[in-house]
C-alpha cells in the first residue's frame, strides 16, 4: 500500500506534457493578453489633442532654418527673455516639424503612438523575461497602464521619448545581467538623441547609478555599467549648446514650479489615481514580502522611481512603467501568483472570451474619439485653444503685441508670428525670468499690480479666458473688448482700432499644423 501511494504521489507531482491544443489555447491567450493590454492603451489615449509645447518645439525649428542656424534667443515675445536660450526639447521640435511637412498633420500621430506602443511592449517583454506569465501580466498590466498612460495623451511631449528610453534601458540592464554586456555599448551609440530629445535624460543617468550600487549590492559584475555611466557623462556634452547646457540644467532640475499642476504631488490627480497608485504600492509590497525578493533586480529603482511619482505627478509614468518591468515577476512567485497561474490552465478559453471582450470594448471607444485625427480644440476639457480669437487677428491682418495667457502663447505664435508678438508662453525655465511667469499668472488673476503689468512693456491686445477675472477690469479701465467667444475674448488698448466680433454662440475647431 505504501508503495502504490508513494508511486501515486510521485505520479501527481509529474507535470503531464501539454497536448497540442493546451499548447495552441495558451499561445493564443498570450497573443490575446497582450492584444488587450495594447487596445487598452489606446482606448486611453485615443483623443489626440495637441499638446501646448509642440507649437513652440516646431516654432523654434522653423525660425532656426529660416535664420540658418539653431536660435538661442527668443524671437517671439516683446517681454524680457533669457538669454541664451536653451531649449532641452530642440530635437523633438526638429522631429515634429520635418514629419509634419514630410507627412502633413497626421505624420506627428507616428511619434505618440511609437513611443506609447514601444514603451508597453518593452515593459510586458522585459516582465516576461523575468519569469511572468501571460496570465499575471494580464492580470496586472491594466493597473500600469492606468498610471502611465496620461504620459502619452498629448501629440506628443518630448517627455514621451523620456519614458520611452527608460524602457529601453532597463531592458539594456537586463541584458548586462544576463551577460550581454555589448548592449551597454549599443546603448551608448543611443544616448545622445536621447540627451537631446529631452532634459529627461537625467532620469537615465540616475537609473544607471542605481543601477551599479544594485549591482555591487549584489555582488554582480559592475565594470562594463561603470564605465557606461561614465561614457553617458561624458556624451552630455553632444549637444548645440555645449558647456551652456549644464547652466540650464542646473536650474531646471532645482527651481520650483508651484503654477505648474503637473509638478504638484501624485494626490492632485485625483482620488482615482491616488488609488490605482496605492493598489500598485501595496501589490509591490504583497509581492515584496511574500517572495522574499528584496534583493532582486529593480527594487532599488522601483523605490526611487516610486517617491519620485509621490513628490512629482510628472514623473509618474517612470514608475509605472518600472513597475510593469519588474513586479509581475515578483508576484509570479507569490502564492496568488501560482493560483492565477492553475486558474488559467483550468479555464483559458473563459479567458480567451473574456480578453476578447476587452479588445471590442476598448476598441469602441477608441473609435468614437477617432483615434486617427488630431485635434486642436476650443473646448473646455482636456484642452483649449483661442482658434477662434486667433482666426480673428488673422482675418484682421493686426500687427502688434498680445498679452495671452501661459498656455496659450506658443499657439498663438505658431499662427501669427511675425506679425504679432506674445507676452509669454509655456517655455517657462526655457526662455522667461521666473518673475515675469508669475506676474503673468498673478495678472489674470487681476491680483496686486496687474494694471501696472500692461504699462511695463507695450501691450496692445489681451487675449483672456472668459472666466478670468481680469477680463471685467479691463473693461471697466477703457479697454473695449472686440471679440468674443465662449471660452475667450480680446481686449484691446484705448485707441485701438479693430472691428468688433461676436462669437458667443460659435464652437471652433482648429487646424494642424
Amino acid at each position: 500500500m505504501n508503495t502504490l501511494a508513494s508511486a501515486t504521489n510521485a505520479t501527481d507531482r509529474t507535470e503531464t506534457p501539454a497536448s497540442p491544443r493546451r499548447r495552441t489555447e495558451a499561445r493564443a491567450l498570450e497573443i490575446v493578453i497582450y492584444a488587450g493590454c495594447a487596445f487598452l492603451l489606446l482606448s486611453q489615449i485615443a483623443f489626440n489633442f495637441v499638446d501646448i509645447d509642440l507649437w513652440h518645439q516646431m516654432g523654434l525649428i522653423r525660425e532656426s532654418l529660416a535664420a540658418g542656424r539653431l536660435l538661442t534667443q527668443d524671437p517671439f515675445a516683446y517681454t524680457p527673455t533669457l538669454h541664451p536660450m536653451i531649449d532641452h526639447e530642440w530635437a523633438a521640435g526638429a522631429l515634429a516639424f520635418f514629419l509634419t511637412q514630410w507627412m502633413s498633420g497626421a505624420g506627428i500621430l507616428l511619434p505618440k503612438f511609437a513611443t506609447a506602443f514601444g514603451t508597453l511592449f518593452l515593459a510586458l517583454r522585459l516582465a516576461r523575461q523575468r519569469g511572468a506569465s501571460a496570465t499575471v501580466l494580464g492580470f496586472l498590466a491594466p493597473v500600469s497602464i492606468g498610471l502611465f498612460y496620461g504620459g502619452f495623451l498629448p501629440v506628443i511631449r518630448a517627455h514621451a521619448y523620456s519614458f520611452l528610453f527608460s524602457a529601453v534601458l532597463l531592458c539594456v540592464f537586463e541584458m548586462d545581467r544576463q551577460g550581454r554586456h555589448q548592449w551597454l555599448w549599443v546603448w551608448l551609440a543611443a544616448w545622445p538623441l536621447w540627451v537631446n530629445l529631452h532634459a529627461g535624460f537625467v532620469v537615465g543617468i540616475g537609473y544607471v547609478f542605481l543601477y551599479c550600487v544594485e549591482q555591487a549590492s549584489l555582488r554582480k559584475p559592475l565594470r562594463s555599467a561603470a564605465l557606461a555611466f561614465c561614457g553617458m557623462g561624458i556624451e552630455v556634452f553632444i549637444n548645440p549648446y555645449g558647456t551652456r547646457y549644464f547652466t540650464y540644467l542646473a536650474r531646471a532640475l532645482t527651481m520650483a514650479r508651484p503654477r505648474i499642476a503637473e509638478w504638484k504631488p501624485i494626490w492632485t490627480l485625483g482620488w482615482n489615481t491616488t488609488v490605482l497608485f496605492t493598489v500598485a504600492l501595496a501589490v509591490l509590497v504583497f509581492a515584496l514580502a511574500r517572495s522574499q525578493a528584496l534583493r532582486e533586480p529593480g527594487v532599488l529603482l522601483l523605490a526611487a522611481s516610486g517617491m519620485e511619482a509621490v513628490l512629482h505627478r510628472k514623473l509618474l509614468p517612470f514608475f509605472a512603467i518600472a513597475w510593469l518591468c519588474y513586479v509581475p515577476a515578483y508576484f509570479q512567485k507569490t502564492t496568488a501568483g501560482q493560483w492565477l497561474q492553475k486558474f488559467s490552465q483550468r479555464h483559458t478559453r473563459f479567458l480567451l472570451l473574456a480578453w476578447t471582450f476587452v479588445i471590442a470594448a476598448c476598441l469602441v471607444p477608441a473609435l468614437k474619439l477617432r483615434f486617427w485625427k488630431v485635434e486642436v480644440p476650443q473646448v473646455a476639457g482636456k484642452a483649449s485653444y483661442p482658434v477662434g480669437a486667433v482666426d480673428y487677428l488673422a482675418a484682421q491682418n493686426f500687427h502688434g503685441n498680445v498679452m495671452v495667457p501661459f498656455a496659450s502663447g506658443a499657439y498663438v505664435s505658431w499662427k501669427l508670428y511675425p506679425a504679432v508678438k506674445v507676452s509669454v508662453d509655456s517655455r517657462y525655465e526655457v526662455a522667461y525670468p521666473d518673475d515675469w511667469v508669475e506676474r503673468t499668472f498673478r495678472f489674470y488673476d487681476a491680483a496686486g499690480d496687474w494694471r501696472a503689468t500692461l504699462d511695463v512693456y507695450p501691450t496692445d491686445l489681451v487675449l483672456t479666458p472668459s472666466v478670468a477675472p481680469v477680463g471685467a477690469l479691463l473693461r471697466e479701465h477703457g479697454w473695449k473688448r472686440v471679440y468674443v467667444d465662449a471660452q475667450f475674448e480680446i481686449c484691446a488698448r484705448p485707441g485701438t482700432h479693430l472691428p468688433a466680433a461676436d462669437h458667443s454662440g460659435t464652437i471652433f475647431s482648429g487646424t494642424f499644423p
